[in-house]
């Protein structure tokens, strides 16, 4: 069938946002539906492919990577519906396709996986895919939407799953579905420039109708709320509810989780790293975990990460490569810095976005040992300016600060048989199985003063540790 994918210019400052992304729920934050019914919604609304573009620029909520963009397109999954996707492999780290149903859940259905990543694709005939042939350019493909998926179907995923969901939100079809794409990484692009992503086509078919294909819109909202260009009022209701965050989530911090018998938080120690997550994550990435440690921030405090990281595809840049390649552990991995309360923003300085991406790192250590020093702009030590020091730096917020943060560590796409990733840790928000899971990659993290990191770099601040002291507005906030 013919290929007609359409290339979207995009801000290379992408992530994730709540609700179309599989959107961290870290400890405890929970998920639910609120706020008013969407009016009856169906395929007719959707007015083109790919409607949802989601990126801090726009909606920096829920713990976003600012190395990635993600993509979503609702549907209504009617009797005999199929739903194809014709494009063109990007060239990026990494591209995959999610299918969620109703509940933002991925889809169960006679075995069929819901997600497939760039390297399991089956490119169309004569065409070649860019992550199984070194050196393939342009490659294209066509990914089925289908009731008739099943174990062992090639580039078919299911449409929906056999037993309705009740949906995220209130007032949506139970049969609702939600097709993703993501993208980290492409060729050529940062968080201050811009790249060029194809987007697929999107052909619904139903028995008795005839074929609507949808193109790429035109553009996607240009702010979280800003989905005026979008002209069917349906579309823009829908929108409005993901978009706006705290209309369909509502978030909870630890700190609020309290056990009704002691009254104590469910929050793990600081400085010590956890499985971030839980199993009602709403659109999952079931192909990534992270490791995520509470901290608090202050004038005067330097606070410093550091691990030894698997390795990643770090070679290839920002360009295909074949999968899984030799030495290769992991497919991508980042360190991020977040404000832990509601929305959860990654942390932005000026035009420094509080994430580095493996290939962002200055030298990596002996035994591929990553270190970051996080602190305010103010703060910030002059090692950390000198590439060849092996020591990065990420801002703390200029604005939230009385705010606690989040610092953590995103691995994704394991390699077979390696099996001491984030992702692997059986318990989720637990500082002990975190660290007997990934064993000599698990992080560790201190803080200490200025005057002690000047006098002794890293090794000094882990041998002279020094917490702030807690100011009255964070006594309050921790009650």
């Amino acid at each position: 069938m013919p290929h007609s994918p359409a290339s979207r210019r995009i801000a290379r400052s992408g992530g994730a946002r709540v609700g179309l992304l599989g959107a961290l729920v870290m400890l405890g934050v929970g998920a639910h539906a609120s706020g008013s019914p969407v009016p009856s919604f169906s395929n007719a609304d959707v007015p083109c492919a790919w409607p949802v573009e989601s990126t801090p620029l726009k909606a920096n909520v829920a713990y976003p990577d600012s190395n990635a963009t993600y993509w979503t397109t609702p549907y209504v999954a009617e009797p005999g519906l199929s739903i194809t996707l014709s494009g063109t492999f990007p060239s990026a780290r990494f591209f995959g396709i999610d299918v969620y149903s109703s509940n933002a859940q991925s889809i169960a259905y006679r075995n069929a996986p819901s997600s497939l990543s760039d390297f399991q694709i089956v490119p169309d005939a004569g065409s070649q895919n860019p992550w199984v042939t070194a050196g393939a350019l342009s490659g294209t493909y066509t990914v089925r939407l289908s009731r008739a998926a099943r174990a062992g179907s090639v580039n078919t995923l299911p449409i929906a799953p056999r037993v309705p969901t009740a949906p995220l939100v209130p007032g949506l079809p139970r049969t609702t579905g939600f097709v993703m794409l993501r993208v980290y990484l492409p060729q050529g692009g940062n968080a201050d420039d811009a790249s060029v992503v194809p987007l697929p086509s999107l052909t619904f078919r139903r028995r008795g109708s005839a074929p609507r294909t949808l193109m790429p819109c035109a553009r996607a909202q240009a702010t979280a709320r800003g989905s005026s260009r979008i002209r069917s009022p349906k579309m823009r209701v829908l929108m409005a509810r993901f978009l706006g965050g705290r209309d369909v989530f509502a978030a909870k911090t630890c700190d609020s989780l309290r056990k009704r018998r002691t009254g104590t938080t469910t929050c793990p120690p600081p400085l010590q790293f956890f499985r971030a997550g839980g199993t009602a994550t709403p659109f999952p990435n079931a192909i990534s975990g992270y490791a995520a440690a509470l901290y608090t921030p202050a004038p005067g405090y330097i606070t410093v990460v550091r691990a030894t990281m698997p390795q990643s595809a770090v070679a290839a840049g920002s360009a295909p490569a074949p999968w899984p390649a030799p030495g290769d552990q992991l497919r991508y991995w980042s360190v991020c810095n977040y404000v832990y309360q509601v929305p959860f923003p990654v942390v932005k300085s000026g035009t420094q976005m509080g994430c580095l991406a493996d290939q962002q790192f200055p030298a990596l250590g002996s035994g591929n040992t990553a270190t970051v020093a996080i602190s305010s702009v103010a703060d910030r030590p002059v090692i950390t300016r000198d590439p060849a020091s092996g020591v990065a730096w990420l801002p703390t917020s200029p604005t939230a600060t009385a705010a606690r943060e989040l610092v953590a560590v995103r691995n994704m796409l394991a390699v077979p048989g390696f099996s001491q990733g984030a992702m692997d840790v059986g318990a989720y928000n637990s500082p002990s199985s975190a660290a007997a899971t990934m064993g000599p990659y698990y992080p560790s993290a201190t803080q200490c003063t200025t005057a002690t990191f000047a006098a002794g770099g890293v090794e000094g601040c882990f041998q002279s540790p020094a917490s702030p002291p807690a100011t009255p507005a964070r006594r309050r906030a921790r009650r």
